[in-house]
């Protein structure tokens, strides 16, 4: 019973790394953490019981004091979900193990309501901003004025303002699947659609200069067809066109 109630209280003294509540860290980040022990000569990270497997660690805190810090690789945290971290300490005659458990997602934080409905409603916003520009385009002429039989009578310079509206629309389409795919790494469990719209960003966001240069010479190349046609029609002299 002396044995028993001796070991008991040494175990109190040696190692107290047990968390009640879980911290938080972020993927795919290095992670950093200490524990403290009154009696402890060294202390081991054995492994990590993560989401879907267990990895196998085997490094030894370094000692400050009564300090024990340890420095996990990056890699280790590649999904989502909770870790726990196993030590084992030792005062060279008793052992104790104990551990630090994680919970490891996109932010690095917990996601609470308000933030949650923050997002969600920022996505809402772009979204309804580019319904309304669609709405607005739709209002715009696109082509210049004509008569019964298809002649141009005057050329409408409104229609330019298409173009940008619709570059607007598309560089706002990359904005809402970027917050969509980071909505979709902080909420989501399966990662799958996340990198899917990562993916469709990535892609979008390349094409950008590629679809601005195409626009541009469009753009030049119009306005200085309806130039040409408009000097036509200052004289008097209608030719007939489906410019």
């Amino acid at each position: 019973m002396k044995k028993i109630l001796m070991f008991l209280i040494i175990s109190l003294f040696l190692i107290n790394c047990v968390s009640a509540t879980d911290n938080y860290h972020q993927l795919n980040t290095p992670l950093y953490f200490s524990i403290t022990s009154n009696n402890a000569t060294k202390c081991n990270l054995t492994t990590i019981n993560s989401p879907n497997s267990i990895l196998i660690i085997n490094q030894e805190g370094t000692k400050l004091s009564r300090t024990f810090n340890f420095s996990v690789n990056a890699n280790n945290y590649s999904e989502k979900g909770r870790y726990c971290h196993n030590i084992e300490c030792s005062d060279s005659v008793t052992f104790t193990t104990g551990q630090e458990c994680y919970q490891v997602n996109y932010l690095g934080k917990e996601l609470t309501q308000s933030q949650s409905t923050v997002y969600l409603g920022l996505l809402v916003i772009l979204i309804l901003i580019m319904v309304a520009t669609f709405i607005g385009i739709g209002y715009l002429p696109n082509q210049n004025e004509q008569d019964p039989e298809g002649k141009i009578m005057s050329i409408t310079y409104l229609k330019y303002f298409r173009l940008p509206l619709w570059v607007f629309i598309y560089f706002l389409a990359i904005g809402i699947i970027y917050l969509a795919s980071g909505i979709a790494r902080a909420f989501l469990n399966d990662s799958g659609f996340a990198k899917l719209l990562w993916a469709i960003f990535i892609m979008m966001f390349s094409l950008s200069p590629l679809i601005i240069i195409l626009i541009v010479v469009y753009f030049f190349i119009k306005f200085y067809e309806d130039k040409q046609f408009q000097q036509y029609l200052n004289r008097g002299i209608f030719p007939g066109s489906d410019l």
